[in-house]
């Protein structure tokens, strides 16, 4: 695992001259690993195979970086002062290509606050720790498949910030692995046709109105201490009802999650 870590005067110092160094972040060349000697390598070897569909490696990008990083402390993976110097220099190739700010929709230094630094979103924005986290929060080694649930995941990217940037989803990963079961089954229901195809709007609302379940259900009995006989009880219960008030089941049969 890389030791770099960009000090935080330097960061105080680039992210303060965001908009005098507009041009250096068109560069092909990491201008700040030129500054510092440091040689780009992209160790997690990140790649974009598609510029038309930049997100279309995001999964396989995201379990690459996660597993050069498995073991990545929190105190880290949650630091600006790590993420920004991989970005401006360790992965500046892979970021020129995922995130050109010539193609940022809106203010260009909010852009590059937010996927090169850190934003109002902190690290679930950030160009590369947003993949890092993707995985962190979804894998479980214990499955057959232990990326079943970061698949689910990153399916639908609106969806995927909506579920990490929930602060209390990525909080509780009882509650967030419950989400990905309620998607799951879902799922597997639309593929039989017991319901209807949820738009992307109704799977939004999905997973809204879910953590809004997920946060009010807490204040009674915390999902952590739920065995997971009882978490499945009662997302049977939640799910079934949720889907017939919206009103797209095509026949009446309702079944588990599980």
């Amino acid at each position: 695992m890389p030791k770099l870590y960009l000090e935080h005067n330097k960061l105080l110092e680039l992210k303060g001259n965001i908009q005098t160094n507009l041009e250096l972040y068109k560069s092909d060349e990491s201008w700040l690993g030129q500054e510092l000697s440091v040689t780009p390598s992209n160790s997690a070897q990140l790649k974009v195979t598609d510029l038309k569909k930049r997100s279309a490696d995001d999964l396989d990008n995201a379990i690459r970086i996660y597993t050069c990083y498995k073991d990545l402390p929190y105190t880290l993976a949650s630091d600006q002062n790590y993420w920004a110097l991989l970005t401006h220099i360790e992965y500046w190739q892979f970021m020129r290509e995922r995130w050109p700010i010539e193609e940022a929709q809106g203010d260009p230094e909010k852009f590059i606050k937010t996927r090169y630094f850190f934003g109002q979103k902190g690290m679930y924005r950030n160009g590369l720790s947003r993949l890092w986290w993707y995985v962190e929060l979804t894998y479980d080694e214990a499955m057959a498949d232990p990326y079943k649930y970061t698949k689910l995941l990153l399916e639908d990217q609106d969806l995927a910030g909506q579920t990490i940037e929930n602060k209390y989803l990525s909080r509780n990963k009882v509650a967030m692995r419950a989400l990905f079961e309620i998607l799951d089954y879902v799922g597997k229901q639309q593929k039989v046709g017991a319901i209807q195809i949820l738009t992307g709007k109704q799977r939004r609302n999905l997973v809204r109105d879910a953590a809004q379940y997920f946060n009010l259900s807490g204040v009674v009995e915390m999902w952590d201490i739920l065995s997971s006989k009882e978490a499945q009880e009662k997302l049977t219960l939640w799910v079934n009802a949720y889907l017939k008030e919206i009103g797209v089941y095509i026949s009446s049969t309702t079944q588990k999650i599980f």
